[in-house]
């Protein structure tokens, strides 16, 4: 190994996927460590002829009674498919038992299996992985027993479930964009802390894109957006600099709004502005044409306060317009 091989080896230590941990796509699931069954069968996350969606909620969450309909809901639609749904909840036996059957909830009439977690054992073996505390949390588990999706339930849930049970989902591409998403958060945590490795780390976020225009589009969206964070516009502009190059008539639309965003946050607002324009006529689809409005729509509202020295009253689109 050259000296040079073996600095940049030293400088990237610890900028790698944490591949064996449970929790992460394409991994094994971690068991469920259970205090007590509550309702329904005792359930054993393992590899066989069930696919197992296990989320993470509170039965005392004032949300309970929409939660309990959508995992009653996603419990009989999917159940001929061989899905099985399970609720965990960290908190008291007593006090689960007696939040399900309250407020009109019939403990009866719940189609899913719900479990008390055993000291938090569950929770944090699926939810530490992935740095997640917010809750509720799905995660849906193959029937090669390995985690397939994971994510806020009301966010894709339902979509997963249908590409799995079809036959559909490319669980290959949902473990490469997982990495790419822990690689990406590793590397602005580098740049927050003012750390050497970040240049480093930065120019192995672009190596490892290097053929994927979405993952290079990505990149560059969540380093010019990036909040409290130096924002490295030259290393952004080479990796849309290859999106573009890669980009067919299908995808170039959201490399055009990642685009409209880099020129526009780099200080070439007017420019940004006609960018996004022209990404809302070549949308091939109708999802790439809300983004692009809404990119559009952003830049107009910050451009407009600017000009009069005004606070937007809401940037809410402002980290989110025309992600791709």
């Amino acid at each position: 190994m050259t000296k040079k091989m073996f600095l940049l080896v030293v400088l990237l230590a610890g900028f790698v996927p944490r591949a064996g941990l449970g929790g992460l796509i394409g991994n094994p699931a971690p068991p469920l460590v259970v205090q007590e069954w509550i309702n329904g069968k005792p359930v054993e996350i393992k590899a066989g002829t069930n696919i197992f969606v296990v989320e993470i909620w509170h039965a005392s969450s004032p949300a309970k009674l929409a939660i309990i309909t959508n995992l009653n809901d996603i419990q009989k639609r999917f159940k001929t498919n061989g899905v099985v749904v399970v609720g965990i909840s960290d908190e008291p036996v007593e006090k689960i038992k007696a939040n399900i059957q309250h407020d009109g909830t019939n403990i009866m009439n719940i189609e899913f299996a719900i479990a008390a977690d055993n000291r938090r054992k569950t929770s944090l073996e699926y939810m530490k992985p992935i740095e997640q505390a917010a809750i509720p949390c799905a995660f849906v588990v193959g029937t090669n027993g390995n985690l397939l999706w994971h994510g806020p339930p009301q966010r894709g849930l339902d979509e997963a479930l249908g590409l799995i049970t079809t036959g559909q989902y490319d669980a290959e591409r949902a473990g490469k964009i997982e990495v790419a998403t822990h690689q990406m958060e590793q590397y602005l945590n580098l740049v927050r802390r003012g750390d050497a490795r970040a240049r480093a780390a930065g120019n192995a976020l672009l190596a490892n894109r290097t053929n994927d225009v979405e993952l290079l589009s990505d990149m560059a969206y969540r380093i010019v957006t990036a909040p409290k964070v130096y924002h490295d516009f030259a290393l952004a502009g080479r990796a849309l600099d290859q999106a573009e190059k890669l980009a067919t008539t299908t995808n170039m639309a959201p490399v055009m709004i990642t685009r409209a965003v880099w020129l526009f946050e780099s200080g070439k607002r007017d420019q940004g502005l006609t960018l996004a324009t022209q990404a809302i006529a070549s949308a091939q689809s109708p999802m790439d044409k809300t983004n692009a409005l809404l990119c559009l729509h952003t830049m107009e509202i910050r451009l407009a306060a600017a000009n009069t020295n005004q606070t937007p009253a809401t940037q809410e689109g402002k980290d989110s317009a025309g992600k791709p």
